[in-house]
């Protein structure tokens, strides 16, 4: 199931008994009328071994359910305003890595299951009655590494993990941010481990449930936003432990409506006389005998790309007069000594940031170079990479085009070229990079599209004449009719315009096809084999079209295996095989490169026919005469010109030739 658009439906994937199934780029979306309770699960698994669910986009529908199924694989999906993003419960060996999940009611719960892996995921607005981010309910064997869990109710929700004693649950390198609280523990939880966690600026950090002794869990290594310890020997540990022992907060524990106190002078009148008073003094519910001074790298795949909000913003602004107040007491003469504290350290995000993930998304880095001012090329791609399953489509793809260029993708069926194209205009998910005149294709597709025209190989429309076709894609668009009869005109279907779609011919078609492409006049045209259906005729007056295209300024790629297209519109040829960019061509090389050798029939007065042989062989050039009286030779294609050149020198008249072979692209 890979594919497929599945809109305003009540459910929408339901995968049951059906072992090894893929689910792969998918848009599924729920009946808006109804309530989310009211609304069926958007994708559904039940007794399905070894499925793979990726690169589908889920909006607005129930929950994705995987229940009874073993050796899930869940990468790479968007998933947003639902109650459940993504729902286990006995899935063991399940792997839940790159995927979004944005203002669902719960991020990714975890019930009753074994070895499951949740790594690199960005879970943010999580906000229902409950609101975790990552909830855990008697799982074992839980490894939760490099998730970024932002503005959830609740970064993390912890009970009965691990549920056996021998097992365990490990949170590594997660970045916990702006949440209400950061992590909620149970208890009665015993064995969880806690390492190298930045928790910044969550309003309670760490918050237990349940009567009874905190368990013994270990707390190693992370970093704290509210730690005031110091680092004297500079080895990027806190010198005293931190300790959460604020008595607020075990009141709020206790009773937690008491949160919306949490910021009021009661709260903090509360707080002062603990301090003041030992007697009040709450039982710590964690120490960390070693924190970090500064918090955890931002992960590669992460970048902020929008302004933050206004709560943001106010956020910033207090630790900007943190910042302050500490340069005031430590200005730039003493910078060569190390700072005592790490209140001054970089949050690594804020909640009204847009943190966006590059899927992809094995790879997910983010070249330092985008954020370099100055003007964007038309088309960027840096390591596009795509797989299904153990095939590799594309593989780290990077170029870039510019304004006003024309360059062509050459290469033989499944060479990638679609692929590639589909990439550009954001119809699948890729690894890597992709902008389009500085904007993200993955991150602001709808916006980035408006600037392209697209040409497919072959176009299909309602049955409509030609007319009622443009006028309907023109309202879509929001373009005037004017713009219609301008292009009716320009790209000669003004007398067809009364023509049913199905009675075009091929070449007419696909002019309806670029005027459909051109209706908002877009900078920028994409077109995949634009005449591999058409007649010499039609092809050579869609070409002459296209040149005109080109120079009023439009930027054109095209995917092609024609040489006559690539020589006429071409200035780059980027040659494409197996998935992989092997090389960058000018379009007269090409032609040298798929014709090392040439086979030539020479059409010479009978008379002259044995000279000419003679010559040739002399010149180093094999030859013979065929039985129709023709002089075939063969010779490096480079050297045809000069071969001609020689006969003519030696008074030998070549009255026409044709190439009658040519060797392939090895």
């Amino acid at each position: 199931m890979a594919d497929n658009r599945l809109e305003d439906v009540l459910f929408g994937i339901f995968v049951a008994q059906a072992d090894r199934a893929l689910i792969r780029g998918n848009q599924i979306s729920s009946k808006e009328q109804y309530e989310l309770a009211r609304k069926g699960d958007g994708i559904r698994l039940w007794y399905s071994q070894g499925v793979t669910v990726e690169g589908n986009i889920v909006r607005q529908a129930r929950d994705v359910v995987m229940w009874y199924s073993s050796d899930v694989t869940v990468v790479d999906n968007l998933i947003e305003g639902g109650r459940y993003g993504i729902h286990l419960m006995y899935c063991d060996h399940a792997v839940i890595e790159g995927n979004r999940l944005l203002d669902n009611s719960v991020g990714i719960y975890t019930m009753y299951s074994r070895q499951v892996m949740l790594r690199q995921n960005d879970l943010r607005g999580q906000r229902g009655p409950s609101g975790y981010a990552l909830g855990f309910k008697d799982a074992d064997a839980i490894t939760a590494q490099e998730n970024l869990l932002v503005d959830n109710g609740a970064g993390v929700y912890i009970d009965g993990t691990p549920f056996t004693p021998s097992s365990y649950a490990r949170f590594e390198k997660n970045i916990l941010a702006f949440n209400d609280v950061g992590v909620i523990v149970i208890t009665a939880v015993h064995g969880t481990n806690f390492e190298e966690n930045t928790f910044w600026e969550n309003v309670e950090q760490v918050a237990l449930q349940g009567g009874g002794k905190p368990g013994e869990n270990r707390w190693q290594g992370n970093f704290w936003s509210d730690y005031t310890g110091f680092d004297a020997d500079q080895d990027g540990h806190g010198e005293i432990p931190y300790r959460s022992e604020r008595f607020f907060e075990s009141l709020t524990d206790r009773e937690p409506l008491l949160r919306a106190l949490i910021y009021s002078p009661a709260a903090q009148a509360i707080e002062m006389a603990a301090t003041t008073f030992p007697v009040f003094k709450p039982q710590p519910k964690l120490e960390d005998t070693a924190p970090l001074n500064n918090p955890t790298a931002i992960p590669a795949w992460v970048t902020v790309t929008q302004a933050p909000s206004q709560w943001a913003q106010l956020i910033l602004a207090g630790l900007g007069l943190l910042s302050l107040s500490f340069l005031l007491i430590h200005p730039p003469a003493f910078k060569g000594l190390a700072p005592t504290t790490n209140t001054g350290g970089k949050p690594p995000a804020d909640p009204g940031s847009s943190i966006a993930l590059q899927p992809p998304m094995k790879t997910r880095s983010i070249p330092t170079d985008s954020l370099i001012s100055g003007p964007a090329p038309a088309i960027r791609l840096e390591g596009v990479s795509k797989r299904y399953g153990k095939a590799t489509v594309l593989e780290a793809v990077s170029f870039s085009l510019g304004h006003g260029e024309s360059l062509a993708l050459w290469g033989a069926n499944g060479a990638g070229k679609t692929t590639l194209v589909k990439a550009i205009l954001g119809l699948i998910q890729v690894t890597g990079l992709i902008q389009v005149n500085g904007r993200s294709v993955q991150r602001d597709g709808k916006a980035v599209r408006r600037h392209i025209g697209y040409v497919p190989q072959e176009a299909i429309y309602y049955d409509m004449s030609v007319q009622a076709t443009l006028a309907f894609y023109a309202r879509l668009k929001q373009v005037s009719p004017e713009r219609v009869s301008l292009l009716l005109e320009k790209l000669g279907l003004a007398e067809h315009a009364r023509k049913p779609v199905p009675a075009l011919s091929g070449g007419l078609k696909q002019r309806l096809a670029l005027a459909v492409a051109l209706l908002s006049d877009p900078p920028l045209l994409l077109l995949d084999e634009p005449t591999a259906n058409l007649d010499a005729r039609s092809r050579r007056d869609y070409l002459g079209l296209l040149r005109e295209l080109r120079k009023e300024g439009k930027t054109l790629l095209f995917a092609s295996h024609r040489l006559e297209e690539v020589e006429t519109l071409a200035d780059r040829v980027l040659v494409l095989e197996r998935g992989k960019l092997i090389e960058e061509l000018p379009p007269n090389a090409l032609r040298q490169r798929l014709m090392p050798e040439a086979e030539l029939a020479l059409w010479i007065a009978s008379e002259q026919r044995e000279r000419a042989l003679s010559l040739l062989n002399e010149a180093g050039v094999e030859g013979h005469i065929n039985g129709r009286g023709t002089v075939v030779i063969q010779l490096d294609a480079g050297q045809k010109l000069k071969t001609m050149e020689l006969l003519e020198q030696h008074g030998v008249h070549v009255l026409d030739f044709d190439i009658q072979r040519v060797e392939s692209w090895n």
